[in-house]
């Protein structure tokens, strides 16, 4: 029941109105709603108020549009500390920024002083800071939080809780509504706003605030990148302070940045393994994360294509609850508040998105930028300024923004979702239960009833590294305890078999289809194609029959391992290669042994080899013995070496070079070097120009994409000014520095960066770059023979593409069976390859230079199928098609061409069909025929090394586990990359 609203609120913020200056008062305020039905007890004041914070409120709040009842006042208390008191200071006010420490402390006294709230650790971060959730409810319910625990457990698994039983837990479970916030460092406001909403749920007593309360449990995560936040407190201060150009946000965790919300699939980073540890132990019933970026609050609901494997219930909630915000908050004249024209619904890559496979419901608001300095005359794109149904009251042309109105607008919102959850919870709670029961029964009677991954297949160790990430994501996952043949698949015993009946299905349906995205859609947000298997080139079989629920299975209750050790006896010890990436480790472990490599397949104890193989002459049994159990690689020792031409493995000393202009993608080569032992130095590219004889120190040199523009990278943060920029730790900025330092980041990798890297591939090095990386040093004239074009009829976003091995002899393509691989690839560098005389001299400041630009392509989509033949499944637009065994159909790769060539010419290891209705298999793809032909891999010898040029990207996020070895093998083999090519070698 609704009351009309109270003249108290509207007393207050008069009382308040007349100590303000007059710049806090020139915009006009929203229209007073004394004729408005309100929800009950919204602006009932009763309680006593804190005046002192409610005149900071309005002094902040630059705009009074950007105000509603909700957050125009503060309770004060006797016991608890408001951020006030606390901080010195409240959210939003200007110019003021809080660390993720200190925020942490704050909720630790609010836990202390409250018995409304109570303070966990999800976890811990790479650099070891912690991971922290506060859950918010009335007494009751927090001194018996185990009880709601166990019983959204129960509702999560409908195999156990029939309707009935479901109907019993409902009337007295209440949802939890988990918040989320600051996975992006430079989006500061959420976790500021968050320090209020904290203490505002825990001392309010408006019948407002206490429904939510009594009904729901509130979980609040203020900062998920506590790593960045911190990184990004210090480089705003050290601006404020000195009044100094601020060091950009180059790092935010140890990894990667952006793409720290892209880790949904791949669960590599700390942060997502945390919040998704909290997703399977606590069963939320929404999960909210908040960002920063378009005017003034978007509510998500997307524009679709929506991925084909949510549940229906899931779009529809997305819909309920963005139309509810968005009427409450334009029901009080706030401008800006709107849904639908942002995001698309298509990827399972987010954060959000761990809701989702997980049955629950996943959301996010973009709000405002929070600053925290006042923004005058923010001007909006008239694009976002239109009156549209999806945006009834639309961004104003201009405004002056402060941080306090960020504060206010995302808080209103936000505790009108609270407040309908709440009211609404037992709805809530039964579409949880109804999702987790549809997953079930869709695997039950739908199309696929089963998925088994086999054991035994090429690179077991690869194999277990995906069930792994399935297991740790909740998948159920057994094994065969004895061979069956169900729907004509043939499972032997010890294969993964994951039955589809089980609640997770919805995760294996997203992950493990082939994704259909037509180019007609609207552009896609993120990559359109993730297919699991594909990534990890990993076979994988479906099964379409019931009778697959009778065989016996042993449930996976710890990791999967491939089997390790060694058979056999001998002094020589063989590993083949697999391209299993436990390989590499194998090799780095044992780093003092002498380990050679077969340059061609051979057999040898009746057992056939690969080129590439391992072999040890004088192996110590014992130390290969434990490095290969703990690795899972199995090796045969024998008693004479096989009769097979071979190469010295010789380990490398390893340079990894990154630009102070971005980090984003490099991480992920750095993430797959760490996990596998591989060392390296790590340094910036700014010092390549005076780094002196780099062919003395290193014999590898990795330099991943930048993912900036060839101009941009090769001038890097602009030498502007007289000031240096600083990147290092010091007492004003503790934070910074933990990967690298440097007295002044400016300059890029620049004309003698460039002679350097020159030097080193001539001097005998191996120069490894993907990306953009490529792109400059075609750009810039150093890769003879090979060019970069950008074509505009093509558009790609992310997809899986099929990769021809075009010179099986390369030791890059050691280990991959077949003339196929499945390769991420983004649009770009697309590759040519040129027959012309070799380069010359390369002059690095000689005119003439070309320098990459961005072209955004002007085409005109059109529906594609992603399949290349009639062995694929085919289906409607947007849909995730049903998994096919084998998915590369008949393509035959491209032969290269015979004929004199020059002595030094660019060797194409990998290339694209020849045909482009071949390229595509899980994604989209518009004018592949600008790819047909094209190399994915290049080799390019240059002097006495090589560069190695990557148009896909084998490190990509941590998905693309089956391209790993591509780059692993270059490392591997850095000194005989000549090897089956019939070149001379130096």
């Amino acid at each position: 029941m609704g009351v009309r609203i109270s003249v108290s609120a509207a007393a207050l913020a008069a009382t308040v109105l007349t100590a303000l200056p007059v710049q806090a008062q020139q915009a006009p305020a929203a229209a007073p709603l004394t004729n408005v039905t309100m929800p009950s007890g919204t602006a009932t004041l009763s309680q006593p108020q804190d005046a002192e914070y409610g005149r900071l409120i309005q002094q902040h709040l630059i705009d009074r549009r950007f105000q509603t009842e909700l957050t125009d006042h503060m309770p004060a208390s006797d016991t608890v500390p408001s951020p006030l008191k606390f901080f010195g200071r409240i959210p939003g006010t200007p110019s003021e920024l809080t660390y993720a420490k200190d925020i942490n402390r704050y909720y630790q006294e609010l836990a202390r002083t409250s018995k409304r709230v109570k303070y966990m650790t999800l976890g811990t971060t790479e650099e070891g800071r912690e991971q922290v959730v506060i859950a918010i409810a009335d007494e009751a319910t927090l001194a018996n939080l185990d009880q709601y625990k166990a019983q959204l457990a129960a509702l999560a698994d409908p195999r156990r809780t029939n309707a009935q039983q479901a109907a019993e837990i409902i009337k007295t479970a209440k949802p939890i509504y988990w918040v989320t916030s600051g996975i992006h460092s430079p989006e500061t406001g959420g976790p500021e706003m968050l320090i209020e909403l904290a203490y505002r749920m825990a001392v309010e007593e408006t019948p407002f605030i206490k429904n939510i309360r009594d009904n729901m449990i509130t979980f609040i995560t203020p900062v998920i990148e506590v790593d960045g936040r911190e990184k990004m407190v210090d480089t705003y201060y050290y601006g404020k302070k000195t009044g100094k150009p601020k060091p950009p946000l180059v790092y935010w965790g140890k990894y990667v940045a952006h793409d720290n919300n892209r880790d949904g699939l791949g669960q590599y980073l700390k942060l997502t393994q945390n919040i998704t540890r909290g997703v399977l132990d606590w069963h939320p019933t929404v999960l909210h994360d908040l960002h920063e970026s378009v005017a003034y609050l978007y509510t998500s609901t997307g524009t679709g294509p929506y991925n084909n494997s949510l549940d229906p219930i899931q779009s529809n909630e997305w819909w309920l609850l963005a139309e509810t915000e968005v009427m409450e908050m334009t029901k009080r004249g706030v401008p800006g508040v709107w849904t639908y024209g942002f995001y698309d619904g298509w990827v399972p890559n987010y954060l959000f998105w761990i809701a989702h496979t997980h049955n629950s419901f996943g959301r996010f608001y973009e709000v405002q930028s929070y600053g925290p300095d006042i923004q005058k005359g923010l001007k909006m794109p008239p694009t976002t300024t239109s009156k549209e149904w999806f945006r009834p009251n639309p961004p104003l042309p201009s405004v002056d923004w402060a941080p306090r109105q960020n504060t206010n607008i995302q808080q209103s919102a936000l505790l009108f979702a609270l407040h309908k959850v709440a009211s609404d919870r037992a709805t809530y709670l039964e579409n949880y239960w109804a999702k987790n029961r549809n997953a079930i029964e869709i695997g039950r009677t739908g199309p696929v009833n089963a998925y088994v991954i086999p054991a035994r297949q090429h690179a077991p160790g690869n194999v277990a590294d995906m069930v792994n990430m399935l297991r740790q994501q909740g998948v159920e996952i057994g094994t065969a305890a004895q061979g069956f043949t169900a729907g004509g698949v043939e499972v032997a015993a010890g294969d993964y078999v994951i039955r589809a009946d089980q609640p997770y299905r919805t995760l294996l349906d997203m992950y493990l289809s082939v994704q259909n995205y037509p180019a007609s859609n609207p552009r896609p947000y993120d990559d359109t194609g993730w297919t699991m298997q594909y990534m990890h080139n990993v076979e994988l079989k479906t099964i379409k029959d019931q009778a697959v629920f009778n065989q016996a299975l042993t449930p996976l209750t710890a990791e999967a391992r491939a089997p390790g050790g060694i058979s056999g006896s001998g002094p020589v010890v063989v590993f083949n290669h697999t391209g299993d990436n436990a390989l590499m480790a194998l090799r780095f472990r044992m780093k003092g042994t002498r380990m050679l490599a077969a340059e061609t397949p051979f057999e040898a104890g009746g057992k056939r080899y690969a080129a590439g193989s391992f072999i040890i002459p004088a192996a110590d049994r014992a130390a290969v013995s434990r490095a290969a159990e703990a690795l899972g690689v199995q090796g045969e020792a024998m008693a004479s070496l096989p009769q097979v031409a071979t190469h010295a493995l010789n380990v490398p000393r390893i340079g990894y070079i990154h630009s102070w202009l971005r980090t984003q993608d490099e991480g992920w080569w750095r993430a797959a070097l760490d996990t596998y032992g591989i060392p390296y130095d790590y340094f910036a590219d700014i010092t390549l120009k005076k780094a002196g004889n780099l062919r003395g120190k290193y014999d590898v040199l990795i330099y991943p994409t930048v993912a900036n523009t060839a101009k941009d990278q090769f001038v890097g943060v602009a030498m502007n000014g007289k000031d240096p920029i600083p990147y290092k730790k010091t007492a004003m900025t503790p934070n910074l520095g933990a990967l690298d330092s440097a007295d002044d980041i400016r300059g890029g990798v620049g004309g003698a960066g460039l002679d350097a890297l020159r030097r080193f591939v001539e001097d005998g090095g191996t120069l490894i770059a993907d990306g953009s990386t490529v792109e400059m040093l075609s750009d810039f004239g150093l890769t003879q023979g090979v060019s970069v074009t950008r074509p505009a009829e093509l558009y790609n976003k992310g997809s899986i593409m099929r990769g021809l091995i075009a010179d099986t002899t390369s030791p890059i393509v050691y280990g991959y069976e077949g003339k196929q691989l499945p390769i991420y690839f983004s649009q770009s560098p697309v590759l040519n390859i040129s027959r012309g005389s070799g380069m010359g001299y390369f002059d690095p400041n000689g005119p003439g230079v070309r320098l990459a630009q961005n072209v955004t392509p002007n085409v005109t989509p059109v529906p594609i199928s992603p399949w290349p033949d009639s062995t694929g499944p085919k289906g409607g637009a947007n849909a995730n098609a049903a998994v096919d065994p084998s998915p590369f159909g008949s393509a035959a790769p491209a032969s290269r061409s015979s004929g004199a060539e020059p002595t030094q010419f660019p060797r194409v290891v990998m290339n694209f069909p020849a045909k482009s209705s071949d390229i595509l298999l899980s994604g989209m793809l518009s004018g592949g025929e600008a790819l047909t032909n094209k190399p994915l891999v290049v080799d390019v010898p240059s002097g006495r090394g090589h560069m190695v040029l990557f148009a896909l990207r084998p490190f990509w996020r941590w998905q693309t586990q089956g391209s790993y070895m591509l780059g692993f093998n270059t490392i591997l083999n850095w000194d005989h990359l000549d090897a089956g090519s019939g070149a001379a070698r130096p």
